[in-house]
């Protein structure tokens, strides 16, 4: 197949889930139901097929303090941007630990945008990867969400492309693991403008010339690029359904990609538990994105681990009994949490997460897993798989070690020789645990 451009694309080539060729019998969208009206795919003019990754829900105060972000960026905060480029550059810094400037006293939402426009710009100055403090740590984290991927994307091929829905994409992390698993067709939410930005550039620097469909054109897939359609969009999937996300800037999206076979959501499904409608609004989603039989597959804090640490009483010495971690991550609520450990009502339990060179000092809200498994079963979803990292890690990596990268299995090496974690790392990653639910159909 020849090289796709972008320049005056027709959307229906590049993104056509049916068309002519479609069987009878594929199933469709369940947002169908909520659209009386369709676009028809469109041919955009040059250059403009990708000139919007979304449309932003958030008011001009919202972004005033959004300093990374590609909209409305100020001239005063450009030379900003250069002056700390060559303050670096003077200091020689070999690696410079993450460190986010936020306004506390915003909202939620405002507060993990701004936090990871923050992050993803840094993240470009900060020098060498590899000499993170938690290089192991991200090292084993990738490690566990290949594994999950890999185990959890639906094997069963029905005619047609297959689809990842990766919600909270990030700066696109996950796109390598999406290659993995080899899939046809690839779309990323976030609500980080600057993320979404970064992971669209990631995507075409390493987009292959090829794009196979079908398993006889698989065999040609070149392994170091990414043989899979793409689209990127900015949005809040706890707030706004996926329709009025995507549709806004890729007419004809719902009607022609989904329903899609796995939606991945990785280490962001706790900010949703601020209430119960964004809770609602994400699940719907979901279910409404999945084919039957289809995926949903997460990663999230551990409702157990946190039960644990308040029974045993595991505190920090010198804090008021409120926060418990080691020199890598730390856990503080604001409040005493229960001290049974059961969070009532499972909505609104909010904690300050930190995890060095990563995450600094945010907001997050307790997932009490058995309410959420039980939420997830009166959305049609019910619950395939559930353990904590440092079990996933020990059971599946045998199999894993001759497929992963060398590098990332080289950088999961620990002192004795053996790879995993170890010290406080493996206390910073046992924080969490992986799950699988499936769509009922």
């Amino acid at each position: 197949m020849a090289e796709q451009k972008y320049e005056g694309a027709d959307l229906s080539d590049l993104f056509s889930r049916r068309g002519d060729s479609a069987p009878t019998g594929q199933p469709s969208s369940v947002y169908g139901e909520e659209q009386q009206q369709r676009p028809a795919w469109m041919k955009l003019e040059k250059n403009k097929l990708y000139d919007k990754y979304g449309t932003k829900q958030t008011t001009r105060e919202d972004t005033r303090d959004d300093r990374y972000s590609k909209y409305g960026v100020q001239d005063n905060k450009r030379v900003r941007r250069e002056e700390e480029e060559e303050e670096l550059k003077r200091q020689k810094i070999d690696y410079q630990t993450f460190q986010s400037r936020i306004d506390k006293e915003k909202d939620i939402n405002s507060i993990v945008r701004s936090h990871y426009n923050q992050r993803t710009y840094q993240s470009k100055l900060q020098g060498s990867r590899t000499k993170s403090p938690i290089y192991k740590l991200r090292n084993f984290n990738n490690a566990i969400k290949y594994i999950m991927l890999g185990n959890f994307f639906p094997t069963k091929r029905e005619a047609g492309p297959r689809t990842v829905l990766d919600l909270c994409c990030g700066k696109g992390g996950d796109l390598n693991k999406c290659e993995f698993i080899s899939v046809d067709q690839y779309i990323g939410i976030d609500i980080s403008d600057a993320s979404i930005s970064e992971a669209f550039s990631r995507y075409l620097q390493n987009r292959a010339r090829f794009i196979p469909q079908n398993e006889e054109s698989k065999k040609q897939r070149n392994s170091k690029k990414y043989n899979f359609e793409a689209c990127f969009a900015t949005g809040d999937c706890f707030t706004n359904s996926i329709p009025e996300i995507l549709e806004p800037n890729f007419p004809g999206i719902i009607e022609n990609m989904f329903p899609v076979d796995c939606v991945s959501i990785q280490f962001a499904m706790h900010y949703a538990f601020e209430t119960e409608e964004k809770v609602k609004t994400l699940l719907n989603n979901i279910t409404k994105s999945l084919k039957p039989g289809g995926t949903f597959v997460g990663t999230i804090p551990s409702s157990d681990f946190i039960k644990d640490k308040i029974l045993k009483k595991n505190f920090i010495d010198g804090e008021t009994g409120c926060k418990f971690g080691n020199k890598l991550y730390s856990v503080t609520f604001e409040k005493p949490p229960p001290a049974d450990g059961i969070f009532r009502p499972p909505f609104g339990n909010k904690y300050v997460y930190y995890l060095k060179d990563a995450i600094d000092a945010i907001p997050e809200y307790v997932v009490p897993f058995e309410y959420f498994r039980s939420l997830c079963e009166d959305f049609g979803l019910v619950l395939k798989y559930k353990k904590n990292f440092i079990d996933i890690f020990n059971q599946e990596i045998p199999k894993y070690f001759s497929k992963l990268n060398k590098n990332l299995v080289e950088g999961m090496k620990r002192s004795d020789g053996k790879y995993g974690a170890e010290g406080d790392e493996k206390e910073a990653v046992g924080f969490y645990i992986g799950f699988v639910f499936e769509k009922l159909g």
